[in-house]
């Protein structure tokens, strides 16, 4: 990691510009997501995806002024399978891809100015997110794939489920090797009663295509990569007079535990547990999210076991 980097940690910006028509997020999460590439040792094309559903599940996450999670899903027809992300209005995030291993990074990738993953997540599917908001019951809406680009299907989704203006952003940077060298995203919507829709549109025909890319890199290159350099540098003129509202920390977090993992082996019949000890002599937990790895001895499967046997209402 570079010493820019260091000065650059991840971070969301909440802020309004145009004289408060509309809203503005943007999000910084290389270091968050090269935490969740690392752990999931992915590479290149599942990298990519992985990163750009992060960001997106951050800008997400940041709708309402309460604590609020978002579980974001990204389901496709593809090689890939497609990504699930879990990202918190504080700015902690993990996630991860379904069949990273279903495809091979092609080194000539990394010189496009945006790498499509419209093939690899594939276009015929589904984009589903739930919000929990902390009350009784979740949130949940769906949108049906078109694209198979994340932020597009994103997009599609809070313009069309949400019925929010919206304009959504993000990129994954990746060098020769396919390793994550920046992640970011922006989010600029209409607020309520504002007629902001105007704004959104004018920001949609100012970033299409690969121009998002663009300012990220010549971000990274001058040593700016930060979300209101980022966002001055996309926005142009929109963001004078921009208010900047708050910042706060992005990281990657997983509140996984052994105590969790036991529960899951919890749930199985005590017949499953009985073959398990029979066969195999012990079992193990992987989390989907931090590849964190949790074994139980043959002893401690036995102990389980015998806790369903007394559990269990006597007939």
């Amino acid at each position: 990691m570079s010493e820019t980097e260091k000065e650059c940690p991840d971070r969301i910006l909440r802020g309004l510009i145009e004289s408060g028509q509309a809203r503005v997020v943007v999000a910084t999460a290389t270091q968050a997501v090269r935490e969740m590439a690392g752990r999931h040792r992915i590479l290149g094309l599942p990298a990519i995806a992985l990163g750009r559903g992060a960001v997106a599940g951050l800008l997400l996450a940041t709708l309402t002024k309460d604590e609020e999670q978002v579980t974001l899903q990204v389901l496709g027809d593809g090689p890939l399978g497609g990504v699930t992300v879990d990202a918190r209005s504080s700015g902690r995030v993990r996630g991860y891809v379904k069949r990273p291993e279903a495809v091979t990074w092609d080194a000539q990738l990394a010189n496009a100015t945006r790498i499509p993953l419209g093939e690899a997540i594939g276009k015929h599917g589904v984009v589903v997110v739930t919000r929990d908001l902390g009350m009784a019951q979740n949130y949940s809406g769906q949108a049906a794939l078109q694209s198979g680009e994340i932020d597009e299907e994103v997009e599609r989704y809070l313009n069309t489920s949400e019925q929010i203006d919206s304009l959504l952003r993000c990129e994954t940077l990746v060098d020769g090797d396919g390793n994550v060298t920046a992640a970011a995203g922006l989010l600029v919507q209409t607020l309520p009663q504002a007629r902001g829709a105007a704004v959104v549109e004018f920001v949609r025909d100012t970033l299409r295509g690969p121009v998002f890319s663009t300012v990220l890199r010549n971000a990274l290159a001058e040593g700016k990569f930060e979300p209101e350099a980022i966002a001055r540098a996309a926005l142009g003129q929109c963001a004078d007079g921009m208010q900047v509202l708050d910042l706060r920390e992005v990281a990657f977090f997983c509140p996984c535990t052994r105590q969790r993992a036991e529960a899951t082996l919890g749930m199985l019949r005590p017949a499953d547990l009985q073959e398990m000890i029979l066969e195999t002599n012990e079992a193990e937990v992987t989390c989907n999210f931090c590849g964190a790895r949790y074994r139980f001895s043959e002893v401690e499967l036995e102990q389980l076991r015998r806790r369903h046997d007394k559990d269990r209402p006597q007939s």
